[in-house]
């Protein structure tokens, strides 16, 4: 199973914005609004390639695009999906 294929089973899309930055995207609610889960490459600028690797998970506000809280430094990628499982 491919990277694209484990982040479809978690829910996350792929998703790159006008300026090319890409990440994984999931759609949820947060404190009663709109808004979603935004995964990138700890770098902040591209998605993650491997389960390995570190990653920066943000929740923006589906209509502004702003962050609703900090982004969060995560260990690794597997790290991030297992804690979903909780």
């Amino acid at each position: 199973m491919n990277l694209e294929e484990v982040m479809k089973n978690h829910g996350f899309n792929f998703s790159a914005s006008c300026a090319g930055k890409g990440s994984y995207t999931k759609w949820i609610k947060y404190q009663g609004k709109r808004a979603y889960i935004a995964v990138h490459d700890i770098s902040g600028e591209g998605f993650p390639t491997t389960l390995e690797e570190p990653v920066r998970v943000a929740i923006h506000e589906l209509r502004s695009g702003d962050e609703v809280e900090p982004p969060q430094e995560i260990s690794s990628l597997s790290s991030y999906l297992e804690s979903l499982k909780e």
